[in-house]
């Protein structure tokens, strides 16, 4: 992985900090080598700057460049505006000579000299290109399983398609195989690809811009979405400022937007305080509610499993065409379990009866080339049941005929009798009592009648 220069931009050093807070933690976590570099300036914005004068804009961004260049890193930047600028600068600058004489000309009067020796990331291009969804997907603690997120990729990390060589144009994938990494659902809606509509303030057009954002929201809560994710500050501040704006004059809107760097921080297990989240205008509560339940529910699973054998168990399955309870009984699918599991939904296998169905053969143990097997994964699921008192009555009675006797079952006298075979030896009940200890199996209502006769008896 190269080492990088942050170009953070106007914007969200300026108004929206908490995505350079969120950046900056989740870079840490994840160990990417990435610094400031003094000397910069706006990028410069395209719509405004560009417009203004494309000479000021070229020579803006092509010594922009040049620092990179000097401290040897990449640029990497939150911002899709500065993506845009610098990237689609870049490929000019590389790819028309002539121009890039003429550019340098100009940049030789401040000393300086653009060479072509670095390159510019989005931060989203970086954590898909240089880590990977799958790297990620195993460095997440809490996978955001059943979670439902409306992905917003915005236009200037896209297009101009032939400069910013990003992804396609208007079916994209890098953005949502991102969210899917974390455990959560890409949510398909009908306007994913249409603009946010900010740079609508700009020209007075607030009336559009709202329209344009209001309609959006609408296709994602019609949807179901439980969050929208971004990676655009002006994107940021239309969904979240111009949606506070809205609610404030009664309108029923209420989606929380994230960043996608906090709902990576999330998922690596980062608080929300580390990564700026009580600075939004939406409240972001309802989302931090739902989070919350999941990192309880996999705490539980890693407190007994390994959650990334229990993943790989998950998606590889093969043993289940061995299992000869699913040969037998084609709606069992110990698959099916191991798959909740690794999906937080421990109470609901805790319950399941098809937990039960599993007979501990070893067939799976015995093909498993992990020697994580779904049998050894189960054992430990019914050892929680039992705790719980969740087993089947059947089960539960043998244990405790275990407990209170020394034996599964008790010798028949009278056919040992007759089968000419000795009396069975006595059972060392009292002394593996001993040893053993108090049961592990919750009480029984007998039991609890018992203790509490004993307690009236002592007062």
């Amino acid at each position: 992985m190269p080492a990088y220069a942050y170009f953070w931009g106007c914007y969200v050093p300026g108004r929206l900090p908490y995505m350079e807070k969120s950046t900056r933690a989740v870079f840490e976590r994840l160990g990417i080598d990435a610094v400031d570099v003094d000397g910069l300036t706006c990028c410069p914005e395209k719509t405004m700057i560009r417009n203004m004068s494309y000479r000021d804009w070229l020579l803006t961004a092509a010594r922009n460049l040049t620092v990179a260049e000097e401290a040897g890193r990449v640029f990497v930047t939150p911002c899709t505006g500065c993506f845009s600028t610098l990237k689609e600068a870049q490929v000019k600058l590389l790819s028309e000579p002539a121009l890039r004489e003429e550019v340098n000309t100009e940049l030789a009067r401040i000393g300086r000299r653009y060479r072509g020796t670095t390159d510019v990331m989005h931060v989203l291009d970086l954590l898909y290109q240089d880590v990977g969804p799958g790297a990620l997907r195993n460095r997440v603690v809490y996978p955001m399983t059943g979670l439902r997120i409306a992905v917003h990729y915005g236009c200037h990390l896209l297009r101009p398609s032939g400069e910013l060589l990003f992804d396609d144009p208007f079916w994209p994938k890098k953005f949502d195989e991102l969210v899917e990494a974390l455990g959560a659902d890409s949510l398909p809606y009908p306007s994913k690809m249409e603009c946010c509509g900010n740079l609508l303030l700009r020209a007075g057009e607030e009336d559009t811009a709202r329209a344009m954002c209001r309609g959006k929201l609408r296709d994602m809560i019609d949807e179901e979405a439980d969050a929208l994710t971004l990676v655009c500050p002006s994107c940021m501040m239309q969904y979240d400022n111009m949606q506070f704006l809205l609610q404030r004059e009664g309108e029923a809107v209420h989606l929380p937007v994230l960043y996608y760097p906090e709902l990576l921080g999330l998922s690596l297990g980062m608080e929300p305080a580390e990564l700026g989240l009580d600075r939004h205008r939406v409240d972001v509560g309802p989302f931090l509610d739902r989070w919350r339940g999941r990192t309880e529910a996999f705490d539980l699973v890693t407190n007994h499993w390994d959650l990334n054998l229990l993943r790989a168990c998950a998606e590889c399955g093969a043993c289940v065409d061995d299992c000869p309870v699913a040969h037998a009984d084609p709606t069992y699918d110990p698959n099916a379990l191991i798959r909740a599991l690794a999906a937080g939904q421990v109470d609901e296998v805790l319950r399941s009866p098809d937990l039960w169905k599993c007979v501990e053969c070893y067939t799976c143990a015995e093909l498993c080339p992990s020697k994580y097997d779904q049998m050894s994964i189960l054992r430990q699921a019914k050892h929680l049941a039992i705790e719980q008192g969740l087993a089947p009555p059947a089960a539960l009675e043998g244990m405790r005929t275990f407990r209170d006797k020394g034996q599964l079952t008790q010798a028949s006298v009278a056919q040992r009798r007759r089968l000419g075979l000795p009396p069975p030896p006595e059972v060392a009940i009292e002394e593996l009592r001993e040893l053993l200890g108090p049961s592990p199996l919750p009480a029984t209502s007998e039991d609890r009648a018992e203790t509490e006769d004993s307690d009236d008896d002592s007062s």
